[in-house]
């Protein structure tokens, strides 16, 4: 009787473990987002005042592995105090959903990188500030007549 708990144990144990895995997978997915470098980038502008010193280089996009978050990730090399520093962004949905300094289950040393562009946000739209400047953009008192 008592082989037949540690058997039904077991299986719930490993049947849980399957419901980690979604079900469904979307077109992006398959491929990661497109434009990775440039999400990258964005979460880069509020780290250039840190102690990076160097250019920020970017591997090519790949799918995590095991206890990593997300569903792609991306290494970038830096320099911190003249050493190489790499950083692993992880990915999911079109957006960075979470960053940190790479650890060995990233593999960041191993990859290939290149420059990583830099990212200028757009410039301000001219007619959505001319809109709310504009006089008639403001709402004026009508008279009545009686």
């Amino acid at each position: 009787m008592g082989r037949s708990w540690i058997g039904i144990g077991a299986l719930a144990l490993l049947g849980a473990c399957t419901s980690l895995m979604p079900l469904d997978m979307s077109a992006e997915s398959e491929t990661g987002p497109a434009d990775y470098q440039t999400l990258v980038a964005k979460n880069l502008l509020g780290l250039k005042d840190r102690a990076f010193t160097g250019p920020f280089e970017i591997s090519a996009l790949r799918r995590t592995r095991l206890a990593q978050p997300g569903d792609w990730m991306a290494c970038v090399r830096t320099t911190v105090q003249e050493r190489p520093t790499y950083l692993a962004f992880f990915m999911r949905e079109g957006r960075v959903l979470d960053w940190r300094l790479a650890v060995l289950i990233d593999e960041c040393t191993h990859e290939q990188f290149q420059p990583l562009p830099e990212y200028r946000p757009p410039p301000p739209d001219p007619k959505a500030s001319d809109a709310k400047s504009s006089p008639e953009a403001k709402s004026s008192p009508k008279s009545s007549t009686r």
